[in-house]
C-alpha cells in the first residue's frame, strides 16, 4: 500500500512537470512544418516559372520571381511573430503549470503524509495496546526483573489507550499513576492517582497514593489536601501506619511538635516488639522532644521581660 501510493504520487507529478514540454515540442514541430513546406512550396514554384520561360510561355519571368521572393520573405516576418507569441504563451503556460504542479505536489504529500502516517500511528498503538497481557505479566517479575525504560514507556501508552476506551477504570488509572512515578513523571502520577480517588474514594490504596504525592508538593494547598486525605484514612483505619507515618511526617516538617509526637507514639504501640521500624520511630520521636523544647525555649525568651 505504500510503496504503491508512492509510485502513483511520482507518475503524477512527473505528468504535471513534462506535460508543458510535451506540449511546447508539438507546437515547435508544427512550425517547423509549415516552414517546410513554405520552402518546398517556393522551390516548386521557382522551377515551374524556369521551366515555363525556357518554353517562352511567359515574358515577365525575372518579375515573377521577385514576386514569389517577396511573398516568401513577408511571410517569414508573420512566422517569427507566431514564433515570438508562442514563446510568450510558452512561458506564461510554463509558469501557471509550474504552480499548480507545486499546490497539486503539496496536496497529494500532504494527504499521503496524513492517510499513511496516521495508518502507521494507529497500527502501532494498537500493537502497543494489545501487549496489555504481556506487561501486566511482566509486573509479576518486577522483584527480579525489573522493566527497561522502553518498557515503561509502551505500558504507560498502552494504558493511556486503556482509560480513553474505559475511563471508569480506577485501577488502570492507579497503575498508570505508579507508572508515572516510576517514571519521574509527577504530573502523570498526581493527575492518574487524582482520577483514581475520584473513581473509588472509599479505597485507602488509592487515597493514600494521592495523599502522599500531594504532601511532597511546592504548593501548600496541595501539601493541605494530602493531610485532609491522611486524617480521613485515619478516622476510618485508626491503625494504618502508612497514613500515620505521612501525618507524623507532616506535622514534623511544619514545626508542629506535638502533633508528630503524639502520631509516632501511636505507631510504635501498634507494632511488634520486635518490628525492624520501631528503632526509626523512636529516634523521630527523640528528634521531635528535642526540636519542641528548643522551640519552647525560644518562645520563653521571646515573651521574657527585657
Amino acid at each position: 500500500m505504500f510503496w504503491f501510493s508512492i509510485g502513483l504520487l511520482t507518475l503524477v507529478v512527473a505528468f504535471i512537470c513534462f506535460y508543458p514540454l510535451l506540449k511546447q515540442a508539438k507546437k515547435n514541430n508544427q512550425m517547423v512544418a509549415r516552414e517546410a513546406l513554405n520552402k518546398a512550396f517556393y522551390f516548386d514554384r521557382l522551377k515551374e516559372l524556369e521551366q515555363d520561360q525556357a518554353q517562352g510561355l511567359i515574358d515577365n519571368a525575372e518579375q515573377l520571381k521577385t514576386e514569389l521572393q517577396q511573398s516568401l520573405l513577408q511571410d517569414i516576418p508573420s512566422e517569427q511573430n507566431a514564433k515570438d507569441t508562442a514563446n510568450h504563451e510558452s512561458k506564461l503556460l510554463g509558469k501557471i503549470w509550474f504552480l499548480s504542479g507545486f499546490l497539486t505536489l503539496a496536496v497529494l504529500a500532504g494527504a499521503s503524509y496524513f492517510h499513511l502516517g496516521a495508518w502507521q500511528a494507529q497500527d502501532m498503538l494498537t500493537k502497543t495496546y494489545d501487549k496489555l497481557p504481556y506487561f501486566y505479566e511482566r509486573l509479576k517479575e518486577e522483584d527480579s526483573k525489573p522493566l527497561t525504560e522502553q518498557e515503561m514507556q509502551q505500558f504507560s501508552t498502552a494504558l493511556r489507550l486503556k482509560v480513553q476506551h474505559e475511563p471508569q477504570d480506577a485501577a488502570s488509572w492507579f497503575m498508570l499513576g505508579q507508572l508515572g512515578m516510576a517514571m519521574d513523571n509527577g504530573q502523570l502520577a498526581l493527575d492518574s492517582y487524582a482520577k483514581a480517588h475520584q473513581l473509588d474514594s472509599a479505597n485507602h490504596h488509592y487515597k493514600l497514593a494521592y495523599a502522599r504525592i500531594l504532601m511532597f508538593s511546592e504548593d501548600q494547598r496541595d501539601k493541605t489536601q494530602g493531610e485532609e486525605l491522611l486524617k480521613q484514612v485515619i478516622r476510618q483505619d485508626h491503625s494504618n501506619m502508612e497514613a500515620l507515618s505521612l501525618l507524623a511526617f507532616s506535622y514534623f516538617e511544619r514545626e508542629d511538635y506535638k502533633m508528630a509526637i503524639v502520631s509516632w507514639e501511636m505507631m510504635l504501640k501498634l507494632m511488634a516488639a520486635d518490628d525492624s521500624r520501631r528503632g526509626l520511630v523512636e529516634k523521630s520521636i527523640t528528634s521531635a522532644r528535642t526540636a519542641l523544647a528548643e522551640q519552647n525555649e525560644s518562645q520563653k525568651e521571646a515573651i521574657a521581660p527585657k
